[in-house]
């Protein structure tokens, strides 16, 4: 991905958590979300500013101002540090932290667009937010559907919901590019945790450019902790360093129109790895059930189909 090859040194500094080798992944969708991904190999992607957390990719300020409240005693650098990190993230576009929810027309953005999983099969909290009990939960094979994308541009990795998390993952990577600065010979870094700093204005910007850097990639990953029942997990997109993806289209969710874009899984060979399908609860008669285990055996799937157990109050 393009983003990455503006600093040599982010795959060593950025630790997002992966799954491991024979996990599987749990995407909750409808009846149509289904025939898509199952007949077009196709996910949709919700453009990111458009989740149920609205302002989730601005987070990662908020948890780099508490890292520097905490860390950094001169409170005179721990302020010019945070205006140079707003300012050079504004100037890479991945986040915008000078707009406030809606970004100027003449402020360039780069799109980010998320297809979203969880670690939770059967999650009521899911089915509630995703389908209101009547759709389907679909399992994956976690490698084989890295696999699938591998020829894009993509990110992907486990959202971190813990602030205690985050902050070591900021601070982390606030140390590597102190150590790269170091090595560099900017010898002034090594003050720059004491109460009388010498830290000079161009090893500070040097500083606050790498970890505008770190912070813009964490954002993707970092969701408030009120959050933290959905366990997801994420793939994201970004159209426009990836021209295959498309350019967005729009749907409408109660009277919302959505942009989002359609990714596909590559290769005609390879098959989707799904495999599992659970039906929504309040899908409560056997016909739901036949009728996914036919689709699917007739797309040349013979899988599990089972009907959720999870009780429910009218």
């Amino acid at each position: 991905m393009e983003l990455f090859k503006k600093t040599r040194h982010i795959d060593e500094w950025v630790h997002v958590p992966l799954c491991k080798s024979g996990e599987k992944l749990y995407h909750y969708t409808m009846a149509e979300g289904v025939q898509g991904i199952v007949e077009n190999k196709q996910f949709i992607a919700t453009k990111s500013d458009f989740l149920n957390d609205k302002l989730e990719f601005l987070y990662a300020l908020e948890v780099l101002y508490t890292l520097i409240d905490t860390y950094i005693l001169d409170r005179e650098l721990g302020r010019r540090l945070y205006e140079i990190v707003r300012e050079e993230m504004d100037e890479l576009a991945i986040v915008k932290p000078s707009c406030d929810i809606v970004c100027l027309p003449e402020k360039k953005q780069m799109s980010f667009y998320v297809v979203s999983f969880s670690k939770l099969e059967n999650s009521a909290l899911l089915w509630a937010e995703f389908t209101d009990f009547k759709g389907y939960c679909l399992g994956f094979d976690y490698e084989k559907l890295v696999q699938g994308f591998s020829s894009r541009s993509f990110l992907h990795g486990t959202v971190i919901y813990d602030e205690e998390k985050q902050i070591n993952c900021l601070l982390e990577g606030l140390l590597s590019c102190i150590r790269r600065g170091k090595e560099e010979g900017r010898a002034d870094l090594e003050t720059f945790f004491d109460e009388v700093p010498e830290v000079k204005e161009e090893s500070l910007r040097e500083i606050g450019k790498d970890m505008a850097m770190v912070c813009s990639v964490y954002a993707m990953f970092f969701k408030s902790q009120y959050f933290d029942g959905e366990e997801e997990y994420r793939f994201i997109f970004s159209p426009s360093i990836d021209a295959r993806v498309g350019q967005p289209r729009f749907r409408i969710l109660g009277q919302v129109f959505l942009p989002y874009i359609m990714v596909e899984f590559d290769g005609e060979d390879i098959p989707i790895p799904l495999e599992s399908v659970m039906v929504g609860a309040k899908n409560n008669n056997d016909i739901a059930v036949r009728g996914v285990r036919s689709f699917l055996k007739g797309q040349g799937l013979d899988i599990p189909v089972t009907l959720s157990d999870i009780p429910l109050r009218y």
